[in-house]
């Protein structure tokens, strides 16, 4: 350990950051050696790793939701956070104290010697850690990026879940589906349970899951789920009927639904409907009280997917506040995204838009959003004409969303998307 030692969580993050040359590394050679010592490759409860391009952390949340009430002793490793650290890790959806966080990053500092860890390895190290101090019946390990060589990936699961599979992360994972298909599946485990949720799953994960003899169900063949007006159904080797539509999209929480038939813990229909009702995420069509004339949500949609699914709920929200709602976004991404193809999925339900700068590694500029908004054929095709008075630059969220509530009307709603940094931001300077 180094001569001044860390105190405090702020300290600790700080000194993470400098330990290594970058961020991200993927690879499990230095991770592994770190985590035989202290002995957390195996866990006494249940491990469910979550592997996925979106919907890994609502999949995570509808069974957090769904185990908890159970009965069940739940711990939870996700990331990113959106505005504390502590967010990483909730067990019985509660948070742990920053000393408790210090203190496991005192032992894993102490255990790594001279194996030098990325941030990611050392959060992920701590935190399987208090997980074990906390012999949890059930651990839900959140996938950071990828599958195969992501550091959650060291840990023995009992049961691996996909949730989607979409083109992201291009630098890490490569530029097609079979590519990153392979990726996801290398959380896939010999002989054990995998859920598939994605619809139109690649070759390449078929194939591997074959290869080791999965026990894997298919989204659409082994388990399904139907939409009737405001409810919905799911049938797996059950059927679980007139469910009310959650905020979190039905897909994830069918996967969710196939992962509990899957432990055959044999919960009562009527427990599961609730939680699949009640399930909630920060971050995620989360609406807030912010001050504002109008309604205000969150979301973390950063890919044409995520898009896709937060237009078709704008879509949704916009008939039920009628004809003269207006959507007024306020949008921050990374230079790495999609950007066209997110915002071509997403614009046709924007009425205003506000494009702001990230001050952030890899951080979009607001005036290259607009660039890519009024360049993209998908968009000009979308709207007969684009107004440039429809469309405004600002260099942060504050300025941004200071200038939309002096427009809104209560029939409108404010919508901040595009980046976990940009829904951070905004509940930076609204929260505190």
């Amino acid at each position: 350990m180094h001569t001044n030692s860390p105190n405090t969580l702020d300290e600790w993050l700080t000194y993470l950051q400098r330990l290594h040359p970058t961020e991200i590394e993927l690879g499990l050679t230095r991770i592994n050696k770190v985590a035989e010592d202290l002995k957390l490759i195996s866990f006494d409860g249940k491990v469910i790793t979550v592997a996925g391009t979106n919907g890994k952390g609502t999949t995570c949340a509808f069974l957090e939701e769904i185990l908890v009430r159970a009965g069940y002793k739940v711990g939870v490793y996700s990331s990113p956070h959106i505005q504390r650290y502590t967010e990483r890790l909730r067990i019985n959806h509660n948070e742990l104290t920053e000393q408790v966080h210090c203190d496991a990053f005192s032992i894993i500092e102490v255990a790594r010697k001279e194996t030098s860890l990325s941030y990611f390895e050392y959060a992920t190290l701590a935190c399987l850690y208090l997980l074990k101090e906390a012999q949890c019946d059930f651990i839900l390990l959140e996938v950071g990026l990828g599958g195969r060589l992501d550091a959650t990936n060291i840990v023995e699961s009992d049961i691996s879940v996909v949730t989607t599979i979409a083109i992201d992360h291009v630098d890490w994972l490569g530029d097609d589906r079979e590519k990153i298909g392979f990726e996801k599946a290398g959380v896939f485990r010999a002989n054990k349970p995998v859920i598939c949720g994605e619809l139109d799953p690649p070759k390449s994960l078929q194939a591997y899951a074959n290869q080791l003899h999965a026990d894997i169900r298919y989204s659409g063949k082994d388990f399904t789920y139907q939409i009737e007006g405001n409810k919905w159904q799911w049938q797996g080797k059950q059927l679980i009927d007139n469910i009310n539509l959650p905020l979190l999209p039905i897909q994830n929480a069918a996967t969710a639904l196939a992962t509990i038939e899957a432990l055959q813990l044999n919960l009562a229909p009527s427990l599961l409907k609730s939680a699949v009702e009640n399930a909630s995420l920060a971050g995620r069509l989360q609406k807030i009280d912010a001050a504002s004339p109008c309604a205000v949500y969150l979301d973390v949609a950063h890919n044409p997917q995520s898009a896709h699914y937060l237009a078709s709920q704008l879509t949704r929200i916009k008939t039920a506040k009628g004809s003269n709602c207006k959507v007024h976004a306020i949008i921050g991404m990374l230079q790495d995204k999609d950007i066209s193809g997110t915002f071509s999925e997403i614009s046709p339900q924007l009425d205003y838009v506000n494009f702001v700068t990230l001050d952030c590694y890899r951080g979009a500029n607001a005036q290259q959003l607009l660039d890519q908004y009024t360049s993209s054929q998908n968009i000009i095709k979308n709207k007969d004409v684009i107004h440039k008075d429809l469309m405004h630059c600002f260099k942060n969220v504050e300025e941004a969303y200071k200038m939309t509530i002096d427009k809104v009307v209560p029939s409108d709603i404010i919508i901040i998307f595009g980046s976990f940094y940009t829904v951070s931001d905004f509940l930076t300077f609204t929260q505190g």
